[in-house]
């Protein structure tokens, strides 16, 4: 498969129903994980109270609210999208990638983290990560801001499966007529 077909079949992924649902349902996620990690601070918390609170306090107020918000902008920008309407999306997307600045604004991620089992935090951050790459794929489509071709780079985008993209081939198209 050469550069052209795969940037268009990558093109369509990218702006594809069940690729945005993928980053919609991720942010779910985050959501969750997010929710189950502070709940096991505040339990663990009130076992011993001498544990290093660190920003936990502005995570609460601050992080987890503009988490659930984004999170919720996200599945309503989804139903947009799903009617063909993905300005919307993209920009829940790149909403998410701007997220890192808040959190440097309330102190990062928190040593709380550190005094509850290490799988909430490992959860989290993967969760998080991935979501991240995932909307900035859709964002970076949608948007028309890839350099060049940026797309076809798997250290920007993820792995790539060429046997996946096939299935981004419209009715009666071939490769080869992608590949002009």
């Amino acid at each position: 498969m050469n550069e052209n077909a795969k940037k268009t079949l990558l093109e369509r992924k990218f702006t594809s129903i069940d690729y945005i649902k993928l980053y919609v349902d991720s942010y779910q996620e985050i959501v969750e994980t997010l929710e189950a990690g502070m709940n096991e601070f505040e339990l663990q918390l009130q076992k011993n109270p001498t544990l290093n609170m660190d920003n936990f306090k502005s995570w609460q107020l601050r992080g987890a609210p503009n988490i659930k918000r984004g999170a919720q902008n996200a599945l309503e920008h989804f139903e947009k999208a799903k009617k063909g309407h993905l300005t919307g999306i993209a920009s829940s997307a790149g909403n998410l990638r701007g997220l890192s600045r808040d959190v440097d604004n309330i102190g990062g991620f928190g040593e709380w983290w550190h005094e509850i089992n290490n799988k909430y935090w490992d959860t989290f951050y993967s969760t998080y990560m991935k979501t991240k790459k995932i909307g900035s794929n859709i964002d970076y489509t949608i948007s028309g801001y890839w350099d060049n071709d940026e797309i076809l780079d798997e250290e920007i985008t993820g792995p790539m499966d060429k046997n996946e993209l096939l299935n981004y081939l419209k009715l009666g198209e071939s490769v080869d007529d992608l590949s002009k």
